[in-house]
């Protein structure tokens, strides 16, 4: 897993609120074949067929219009599908179709009329 930090993300073509700070975790998971196993002798086989990819995201404390934001994207019903598009731990952009987990929000209190959320954060994993 690397956590690394991410001004730039896009998911299905909107730009979201900047994660927080170290708040976006990469995870790559190795997807073996169905014959995968240990023999009598307790050697592993099997063949790694692809790797997908895990991004866990959380945010500083929002407004409720940030967070409305996130959730439009990361709850459309009609396609849970989506392009998310970032710079990764090697430095490269890339764009991965993923779907999401649940987000997750806490109330955190009113300052200036306006209702801050903190702990925001959704899981996305390539489809």
């Amino acid at each position: 897993m690397a956590a690394i930090t991410v001004r730039e993300l896009y998911i299905n073509g909107t730009k979201m609120p900047t994660p927080a700070l170290n708040g976006v975790t990469l995870t790559t998971n190795k997807i073996w074949s169905n014959n995968t196993g240990r023999t009598t002798a307790g050697d592993l086989v099997g063949t790694i067929v692809c790797v997908k990819h895990k991004i866990a995201i959380k945010w500083p404390p929002l407004t409720e219009s940030q967070v409305a934001v996130i959730e439009a994207a990361v709850s459309d019903t009609a396609n849970p599908f989506v392009p998310v598009k970032f710079t990764d731990m090697t430095g490269t952009t890339v764009t991965y179709t993923m779907y999401f987990g649940d987000p997750s929000y806490t109330q955190y209190s009113w300052s200036e009329g306006l209702r801050y959320i903190k702990d925001v954060t959704v899981d996305g994993i390539e489809q």
